[in-house]
């Protein structure tokens, strides 16, 4: 293992003279001088942008206690000459803004929706609104106006009716409880920065230790002084990216409510059986006595209000819905079958996490949070991995490699992952660390330990998800550069080497298929079969992939994967989707582009155009193959069940750092100026960090406001 740990000192020789630190005659901007001015500028940046946001008005804001509720029943349409009345409780002073989720029937109703707001005889408000402008089944503001006093503890009657040219209007859902689909908001005209106060006390309801007024504060000083250490002496940018991923799962495992994270229920429940019975899941047992989830996870997923819909999904906050959830969850059991839908999982991320949950106290919601310390360690041993990948890809290139490992570290799905309890993380980082082997195999004449922990990464990869075995792609495709550049026909290399990555996954992954054996556990790798009649030929689910207008494809590969946070149900603004999609399109033009200068120039390449050229071979066919792996599982996945919705855009999460340095790589194929790479990265990572801080924000006013 001495070539992979030389490499971890010093991962690639620097190219003569293009490197940050070479000796050609430096600008103005790159002595150490200026590097700290640029630093403190980019602190002063941030926290300008920062001012300026919290000066921004923040719109109404929902009660402490909120009204709940799931989508169980359209009640009948509102038609002309019948309009319908709903009562309608105001929990606090200030009532200003009064939303509803309405059934448009997809969007096939012809109106105009009047509502009207009273207090007995006295007309609250009242506004019209064209019913094409309501979405189907998502919240819609049907009535604003100023704040009322003194509002709390009243009931209201809200009427709504449809004009005399209507034809028919929409309806109002009711809950399974009976429930009727609206909810109140108040205070609509103070600034965000007015809502600071209301956010950290709500965040302090449910908020671990760290997430403690006081703690946030530290974080963001130990987030400033880790941006000025990584602009200014970017030598030393591996350490100050540490301190950032570590303060990054610790601010997002505060913002994200315990238990709302996608699948993080299923996820804890297995960390939670693991601790509480002392052994490993048999999820075909025959024997169940409990069910899937224990009581104390039942109680506090109906506190979080995990199942109620988008926004009603939140827990409700202050002193009363604290200790109702304490008492209700000290009254019940942690016993649970080991039936969940992630009880088919290998343990390897789940047996570490039940060691942070039994570090714990005695209270789910603290034991969510510590077993999210895991997850935010992962993230921490991810981020060194993408920082050895980009080494291999920028040597010599401190800056460069910082500004892009930075991006990395500042992808928004990313940071989701890494603050939850899902064994997605273990996955990512795995992942990562087979990119970091596949670009160090690129260079390599013969690395046979680097094939050996390139399969016992791959296998680690699919002992957190089975998919994860798209993890194989880099080190393929690197291995596969490295022998073409340095024509290596020695066939014990070309044989022992692919041999020794077998060896690495037979010692993880293949280790993990002899206990399954030995416990009686029966593989969790097959797909449901179902009886469905129906085509399921590989023509057949092509033709369910075709989108011209690539709505699912982005939905995946865009919205899911870049950002769509909580349950999937708390998006980014539309606009950064589409800027995303764009800058895919214009990545892909690129790329073909290169690869017609590619053709055109092979046999007049410089040494150094070449290497790029390696590069962006292994990022392009890292990325694609990796798609491609994904379509391919969905397929079988389609061929057994008939369904074709297995895929999520987090799945593709380990390809982010290939994402991130195509750009990079190709603005410096093409432009080798030295600063070129440079300010590719860190205009990337501005990018990425503007998209981070919209993230967060999308978060909080979905759980907080």
């Amino acid at each position: 293992m001495r070539d992979i740990a030389e490499d971890i000192a010093s991962p690639a020789p620097a190219v003569p003279g293009e490197g940050d630190d070479a000796s050609t005659p430096r600008s103005r901007w790159a002595v150490p001088g200026a590097r700290w001015l640029w630093a403190v500028l980019a602190v002063l940046l941030v926290a300008g942008g920062t001012w300026v946001a919290l000066a921004q008005p923040s719109g109404a804001v929902r009660a402490d206690v909120t009204e709940h509720f799931d989508l169980a029943t359209p009640q009948p349409p509102v038609e002309v000459g019948e309009p319908q009345t709903f009562g309608l409780r105001a929990e606090e002073d200030g009532l200003s803004e009064v939303r509803a989720v309405l059934a448009t029937y997809r969007d096939t109703i012809s109106c105009d929706l009047r509502a009207t707001l009273s207090d007995g005889d006295r007309t609250v408000a009242t506004g019209t609104l064209d019913c094409a402008d309501i979405p189907d089944n998502e919240a819609v503001t049907i009535l604003a106006f100023d704040p009322v006093e003194d509002s709390a503890g009243r009931t209201y009657d809200l009427t709504l009716a449809v004009t005399d040219d209507s034809v028919i209007g929409p309806s109002v859902w009711e809950s399974t409880t009976g429930t009727d689909s609206l909810i109140t908001y108040y205070d609509g005209d103070d600034r965000v920065v007015d809502r600071v106060g209301l956010v950290l006390d709500r965040l302090g309801d449910y908020a671990p230790v760290w997430g403690s007024p006081a703690g946030l504060a530290l974080g963001l000083v130990l987030v400033a002084a880790a941006a000025v250490l990584l602009v200014a002496r970017p030598r030393w940018g591996l350490v100050a990216l540490v301190a950032l991923v570590l303060v990054r799962g610790l601010v997002w495992t505060t913002v994200i409510p315990p238990l709302q994270g996608m699948d993080e229920g299923a996820h804890f429940a297995n960390a939670q059986y693991i601790a509480e019975q002392g052994k490993i899941p048999v999820w075909n047992t025959t024997e169940h006595r409990y069910g899937a989830y224990s009581e104390s996870v039942e109680v506090a997923t109906e506190a979080m209000h995990v199942s109620s819909h988008r926004p009603t999904d939140r827990p409700d906050y202050g002193d009363d819905a604290v200790d109702e959830l304490r008492a209700d969850d000290a009254a019940v059991g942690t016993d649970s079958d080991p039936t969940g839908p992630a009880a088919s999982y290998p343990p390897t991320y789940y047996g570490p996490a039940a060691l942070f949950y039994l570090a714990a106290p005695d209270d789910t919601v603290a034991q969510v949070h510590a077993v999210r310390l895991w997850s935010t360690l992962l993230g921490v041993a991810a981020i060194v991995f993408a920082w050895l990948f980009a080494g291999e890809l920028l040597p010599g290139r401190r800056w460069a490699r910082a500004g892009l490992v930075t991006a990395v570290a500042l992808q928004p799905m990313l940071a989701h992952q890494y603050a939850i309890v899902n064994n997605d993380a273990w996955v990512v980082a795995c992942g990562f660390a087979a990119l970091w082997l596949g670009a160090r195999l690129v260079r390599s004449a013969r690395a046979p330990w680097v094939m050996l922990a390139a399969g016992a990464a791959v296998g680690l990869a699919a002992l957190g998800k089975p998919f994860g075995a798209i993890a194989l792609f880099p080190v393929a495709i690197g291995w596969l550069l490295g022998k073409v550049q340095h024509r290596v026909r020695d066939w014990r290399v070309l044989v022992v080497e692919p041999l020794l990555a077998g060896v690495g996954v037979a010692c993880t992954y293949g280790l993990w298929l002899v206990v399954q054996r030995l416990l009686g556990i029966q593989s969790g790798i097959g797909f449901p079969a179902s009886p469905e009649p129906g085509p399921r030929d590989l023509v057949t689910y092509l033709a369910t992939q075709y989108d011209p207008a690539f709505l699912e494809f982005r939905g995946l590969w865009v919205v899911q994967l870049w950002g769509n946070f909580g349950w999937v149900n708390t998006p980014l603004p539309q606009i950064a989707y589409e800027v995303l999609w764009w800058s895919y399109l214009a990545l892909a033009a690129a790329v073909v582009g290169w690869l017609v200068v590619v053709l055109r120039q092979w046999r007049t390449r410089t040494d150094e155009q070449r290497r790029l050229d390696r590069l962006v071979t292994l990022c392009t066919g890292t990325g694609i193959l990796s798609l491609l792996g994904m379509y391919a599982i969905e397929y079988l996945f389609f061929a057994s069940s008939g369904r074709t919705d297995l895929l999520q855009g987090r799945y593709l999460l380990m390809v982010v750092p290939v994402l991130l340095a195509l750009p990079v790589l190709l603005v410096q194929r093409f432009v080798p100026r030295r600063r070129a790479a440079t300010v590719t990265a860190w205009s990337l990572a501005a990018v990425v960090l503007l998209l981070h801080v919209v993230s967060i924000g999308v978060v909080v006013r979905h759980y907080y406001l």
